[in-house]
């Protein structure tokens, strides 16, 4: 799964082809941060509409007349026309990741920035478990790499990403949405 080059430890190499993932800690500024949160929330009140952009909100709450805010979006898909928001895509200490994994010839499929508000109090905003892979209709699958950044603190107790190491060399399994207990 990744390529021979000089930015990954033989380490690192390994862990990611036994598991699947890597984490890079502090690879993104604080500063740019703040910056993408900044542009986030200002999409979120509407001050900004870039085109092709949609901005979701969880569906409990999504009819009722709450005033924009990051409060209520859940999720903000096809973010590229917003120069702020795909800056990400292009800065360079994640490329220089990224193309450990698909070479130098790099293309930005699919921008997605994830919101974990507070749940509405019916589990709304409980995602399952799920293979990345059933969404992307592209392939070559083992040159598909995500770069993915939590803008705040996150843990178990607040919604952070779990991973099951190991399922990248599985097979894709059927998905849907379980019934919560």
């Amino acid at each position: 799964y990744t390529l021979d080059n000089n930015v990954l430890s033989l380490e690192q190499r390994k862990f990611y082809e036994e598991n699947g993932f890597l984490v890079i800690k502090n690879l993104v500024s604080d500063d740019d941060i703040q910056r993408f949160r900044a542009e986030f929330e200002r999409i979120c009140r509407k001050e900004v509409n870039p085109p092709g952009i949609t901005v979701m909100r969880d569906v409990s709450i999504a009819k009722l007349d709450y005033a924009p805010s990051e409060k209520v979006v859940t999720k903000i898909q096809d973010f590229q026309e917003d120069k702020e928001l795909f800056r990400y895509c292009t800065l360079p200490q994640v490329l220089k990741y990224v193309e450990c994994f698909t070479g130098p010839n790099i293309m930005a499929m699919h921008t997605m920035l994830i919101n974990k508000p507070s749940d509405s109090g019916k589990k709304t905003s409980r995602h399952p478990l799920h293979q990345d892979l059933h969404y992307f209709p592209f392939r070559p699958s083992d040159r598909i790499v995500c770069a993915w950044t939590a803008m705040e603190h996150i843990d178990r107790n607040n919604g952070c990403l779990v991973v099951l190491p190991g399922t990248h060399k599985g097979t894709l399994e059927p998905h849907g949405y379980p019934k919560w207990e």
